[in-house]
């Protein structure tokens, strides 16, 4: 629903700022553990990074080191087969997950044997994950489907959603277990009493807040400067581009250096994606899209011959060490974080509504949030 205009004070026990899958994961499990929960945003709830990702679950593919962001990666793809039944059994809404697994493509002698190596850290760590010569990718793909490869990858557990549904679950069962939701409500600053955080000043009115949560993704660093913090949040951008197809020439996801292929199920293809330093510009242009469209045609030619839909970008929040920020600010009340998870928001959504929850509610947390505290 609209902010619109307010002159009353609001109150409630946790305020979101940011409505994106991150924001949303979290309203959706504080609302199932039953706490008073508002979530507002500056725009429309998911117009950034979740309107333009990709939606790869790619707790493997992304991940070229074992470590606390591959952990993290692993238990959060772990909990999303439950969580659509859960989020479909209250809200009618399925956030299109799709199984089929995905190939990380070796495009080259030192490419092959750096996912050689990944394979074998991964299996070691539990996770499956087979290696194809390019004469098997190509029985399986077809050789119409994938250029000439050095071999590739296959990873049968990181799958997909399409972002957007699984938004739009998220927030219809929150809302379904009595979370609030603001569109076009602008933080402006914070509400401190005692060096404490207890709300925030919007361009409507005064939110007041027992905890407040910032899942505001590339704007989280500049919205932290106003307490005086050094939040290690940057805007990275992504462009990318959106194909049309009754029939995607193949079910699995594609993927590679700079680039990646992801079959929709409304039957559109999702190619991307760029990463640029270009400050808060979210601006599409034709260098870049001319760059991976070239790539993406050369990795599978078939979609040579598809009709363009629509070019996309999105601001992703960036940080120093490339591990997300999750947990409390020290010397700072009432204030917590969630953001900086980059390319990997929607994989870690899962895991990030789970572990605040945790933490919010006085639990002990299901992963070691220490990698990711913003004192590091």
């Amino acid at each position: 629903m609209n902010g619109g205009t307010r002159t009353n004070v609001l109150e409630t026990d946790v305020l979101i700022v940011g409505g994106g899958v991150i924001g949303a994961s979290i309203a959706y499990e504080l609302a199932e553990a039953g706490v008073q929960t508002l979530l507002i945003d500056k725009d429309n709830l998911g117009s950034q990074s979740t309107r333009a990702g990709a939606g790869m679950l790619g707790a493997q593919v992304e991940m070229m080191n074992p470590g606390p962001m591959f952990e993290l990666g692993v238990a959060s793809r772990a909990l999303f087969s439950n969580l659509r039944e859960k989020l479909l059994e209250i809200s009618g809404l399925d956030m299109e997950l799709q199984t089929p697994g995905i190939f990380r493509v070796a495009v080259d002698e030192e490419d092959r044997q750096e996912l050689l190596a990944r394979q074998i850290w991964q299996r070691e760590a539990g996770q499956r994950a087979e290696w194809y010569e390019d004469e098997d990718l190509r029985n399986i793909l077809g050789d119409n489907i994938v250029g000439t490869t050095y071999g590739a990858l296959y990873i049968p557990d990181d799958h997909q959603v399409r972002n957007n549904a699984l938004l739009l679950a998220l927030v219809a069962s929150a809302k379904a277990l009595g979370a609030k939701f603001l569109e076009h409500t602008a933080m402006t600053s914070f509400l401190t009493e005692n060096g404490a955080v207890v709300g925030v000043q919007t361009q409507d009115g005064v939110i007041r807040a027992n905890r407040v949560v910032l899942a505001t993704g590339a704007w989280t660093g500049l919205l932290g400067q106003g307490l005086g913090l050094d939040i290690p949040v940057f805007p990275v951008k992504g462009q990318s581009f959106l194909l049309d197809s009754y029939a995607p020439p193949t079910p699995y996801t594609i993927f590679t250096h700079g680039c990646y292929i992801l079959p929709k199920r409304n039957g559109q293809v999702y190619v991307g994606a760029t990463e640029e330093a270009s400050g808060f510009d979210t601006r599409p242009n034709l260098g870049s899209l001319a760059k991976l469209s070239t790539q993406a045609v050369h990795l599978m030619p078939s979609l040579a011959s598809l009709p363009f839909a629509e070019p996309i970008a999105g601001l992703r929040p960036g940080s120093r060490d490339g591990l997300p920020v999750l947990g409390d600010v020290p010397g700072v009340p009432g204030l917590y974080l969630a953001t900086g998870h980059f390319r990997n928001g929607v994989l870690l959504s899962a895991i990030t509504g789970k572990v605040m929850r945790e933490l919010l509610t006085g639990t002990e947390t299901s992963v070691d949030l220490k990698p990711f505290a913003l004192m590091r």
